[in-house]
């Protein structure tokens, strides 16, 4: 007796079918009742066998116009695309034309731009120039201005010192000829003073002894 256990259903067939049903009823049924049976599952599995053939006509026709828009949509996915590459294309050209010009518009303005900052950087050089030169033509007259300034002052100063030492001559001539005319005053007071004195006991003498003589006449 086949075991069906393990069978695979992939596998399982018509043949296989019959002798499982054969197995499970040889034992009950009569061989009459099998065959019925067997013609009955035969019909069954004809008409199953005609219904796989519809669906599999069926299955066919779908999947041929299935792969038949599938073609056509392959195909207008190809037209699509190389509508899409090209138009891609003539915008990658273009942007790339404007990228470009625009590549050849900075280089000029670049360039202009240098030619600027190359005639400002020389204008600027010939300024400082102008400007280191002028100021140093300043500083020299200054220098020239406080040479004439310090030498006249030194001789300002100079001058000044010498009237400065002849007032101080002139002063100490003074002082001393101040000194002498104080001293010659002191020694004519002196003289004076002692005049002075000499005459008040000159004239005190003389009236005491006016004195005297009176009181002698009187007595």
């Amino acid at each position: 007796m086949q075991n069906f256990n393990n069978l695979n259903p992939n596998d399982f067939t018509q043949k296989d079918l019959m002798l499982h049903l054969l197995q499970v009823s040889q034992h009950t049924v009569t061989r009459e009742e099998v065959k019925e049976d067997i013609s009955q599952i035969d019909n069954k599995l004809d008409k199953i066998d005609g219904k796989i053939s519809d669906v599999e006509i069926t299955l066919k026709q779908d999947i041929s116009k299935l792969d038949d828009k599938i073609s056509k949509v392959e195909i207008t996915l190809k037209q699509d695309i190389s509508k899409v590459e090209t138009t891609l294309k003539q915008d990658i050209s273009k942007l790339d034309d404007k990228i470009s010009k625009v590549e050849t518009t900075l280089k000029q303005d670049i360039s202009k731009l240098d030619d600027k900052i190359s005639k400002v950087e020389i204008t600027l050089k010939q300024d400082i120039s102008k400007v280191e030169t002028t100021l140093k033509q300043d500083i020299s007259k200054l220098d020239d201005k406080i040479s004439k300034v310090e030498t006249t002052l030194k001789q300002d100063i100079s001058k000044l010192d010498d009237k400065i030492s002849k007032v101080e001559t002139t002063l100490k001539q003074d002082i001393s000829k101040l000194d002498d005319k104080i001293s010659k005053v002191d020694a004519k007071f002196d003289k004076v003073q002692w005049l002075i004195i000499a005459t008040m006991v000159t004239v005190l003498s003389k009236d005491y002894i006016f004195s005297l003589i009176h009181n002698t006449i009187t007595h």
